[in-house]
């Protein structure tokens, strides 16, 4: 019964998932844009190949690819890019690095928050953007 409810407004979900990553995504990537030669100087140190394209490249993901989902364009490729980008800084930065357990704690910093990034990413991969979207309108 509460199915029959909610199924016509789906796309309000689909549209609140988009606008969430992207809100929260747009400052992280913002912030790396402006200063991508520092970004680069911490993917060094992580002893990831080319380190500036890569630093361009998480940059741009993370801040135009917020734009791109909140506008709903584009959104299974963008959503797939930012999966793989909390996968990789789970791996390499919360996990490889830090040795950082699941759940923050007063004394160390946990990787729930890239965690449940990657999985509404995920999500908008298997479902996508929804109606209300720039993907719906061009028939994506």
């Amino acid at each position: 019964m509460i199915e029959h409810l909610f199924a016509p407004f789906a796309w309000v979900g689909e549209f609140a998932l988009r606008l969430t990553l992207g809100l929260v995504f747009l400052p992280h990537g913002w912030q790396k844009l402006k200063g991508p030669a520092g970004f680069a100087g911490f993917l060094r140190q992580l002893k990831v190949p080319a380190p500036l394209l890569a630093a361009w490249v998480v940059a741009l993901l993370e801040s135009v690819g917020a734009i791109l989902l909140i506008l709903g364009l584009a959104t299974r490729l963008v959503a797939f890019g930012l999966a793989i980008d909390m996968l990789v800084a789970i791996v390499s930065v919360k996990v490889g690095m830090a040795k950082a357990p699941f759940a923050s704690t007063q004394q160390a910093q946990g990787w729930e928050f890239e965690f449940a990034l990657m999985g509404a990413s995920l999500a908008l991969v298997f479902t996508g953007a929804g109606r209300l979207s720039i993907d719906a309108l061009l028939g994506l």
